[in-house]
């Protein structure tokens, strides 16, 4: 009798061991830029839409860029904006910002939600931590100012990027044939970017431009700048950066000047609609030795055809405070293009 006693005392005290030993999982919790609180369990972050499952309204359908934070428990394959490969990661978060924990306990810390590009439950089939992309645009260009000239080129951009690291390859040659090559453009530069933290980058860059029309025949620039990117997302991006250059310019009729810059880059990139987009972006060089300016503002639309296939339009202004001669202070240029993008 105390034997069968005994016995179901044990089993008692196993039974009470193992209800106290599950807990529960507590339920992830997303905050809204409206300051909507929501919970439930999150499914997946893909293509800006955030998937979260609740016992209120079944599975919600979130516009990630209305999030602010995330907060949970739970382990995601969580892949950060300019990585091609997602890693086992924490996500961590109140009311605003995002804190992202991998599996070795390194933290990277937001201060918003939109530098998380994609969460799984599950591994995803992601090649490599390196991404290559790039674009390949046929273009016809038509130039008004010191000459009128219809030209016709081919422009391209090879980026290998990873979440903090942007290297980029980029080339415009353009050429007007009459009776031979009559009219010649070329423009073809390299930028390495390295981001400190989601916003700050450091910025070094080398260009060189031609122009057989222009008096300045070539300008040749090598520098580096300290940038700020507001945000960068699926919908548009904004950067801006400034610092210091050296130029070297070379003219038909005279020695080769040589001269340091201080230097103010810009970039804006907006999805209007699925289709739409606009682009803005711009270059100032004020040259210290002769207080001048030298100023290059592209901008745009791209409308997307297929995927791949796009059609371009540009309006590209350049301008020199302080021209040779009787050259124009202004050169201003439209530019049609079907491109095709990877």
């Amino acid at each position: 009798m105390l034997l069968r006693r005994g016995f179901f005392c044990w089993i008692r005290l196993l039974g009470f061991a193992f209800l106290f030993g599950i807990q529960p999982t507590s339920a992830d919790t997303v905050w809204m830029s409206n300051g909507d609180v929501l919970t439930g369990d999150i499914i997946k972050l893909d293509a800006g839409k955030l998937s979260l499952k609740t016992d209120y309204a079944g599975t919600l359908v979130l516009d990630w860029s209305f999030v602010s934070a995330l907060d949970s428990d739970k382990s995601f394959w969580v892949g950060l904006i300019g990585e091609q490969k997602a890693s086992l990661r924490q996500i961590k978060g109140e009311e605003n910002g995002i804190t992202v924990i991998g599996a070795d306990g390194q933290e990277h810390s937001f201060s918003a939600a939109w530098p998380v590009a994609a969460i799984n439950t599950e591994k995803p089939a992601i090649a490599d931590t390196w991404e290559l992309g790039g674009n390949l645009t046929a273009i016809l260009d038509g130039n008004y100012g010191n000459e009128d000239d219809l030209l016709f080129g081919v422009e391209g951009k090879l980026n290998i990027n990873d979440q903090w690291n942007k290297n980029a390859l980029y080339w415009d040659i353009e050429v007007e044939i009459d009776d031979g090559i009559k009219t010649s453009l070329w423009n073809i530069g390299y930028s390495y970017s390295r981001f400190l933290n989601e916003h700050w980058f450091v910025q070094a860059a080398a260009e060189q431009e031609h122009d057989s029309t222009e008096d300045l025949e070539v300008l040749t620039s090598l520098g580096g700048t300290l940038g700020y990117r507001f945000w960068e997302t699926a919908n548009g991006s904004l950067r801006t950066s400034a610092g210091l250059s050296q130029l070297w310019e070379r003219y038909e009729d005279r020695d080769i000047q040589r001269d340091y810059a201080l230097t103010w880059i810009f970039n804006y990139v907006k999805q209007i609609t699925n289709k739409w987009q606009y682009f803005a972006s711009s270059r100032t060089f004020f040259r210290m030795g002769g207080s001048t300016t030298l100023v290059t503002i592209n901008q745009g639309i791209k409308i997307s055809l297929t995927d791949r296939i796009s059609w371009n339009l540009t309006h590209t202004l350049d301008y020199d405070s302080d021209p040779v001669g009787q050259t124009k202070k202004t050169d201003s240029r439209i530019r049609m293009g079907i491109g095709y993008q990877w």
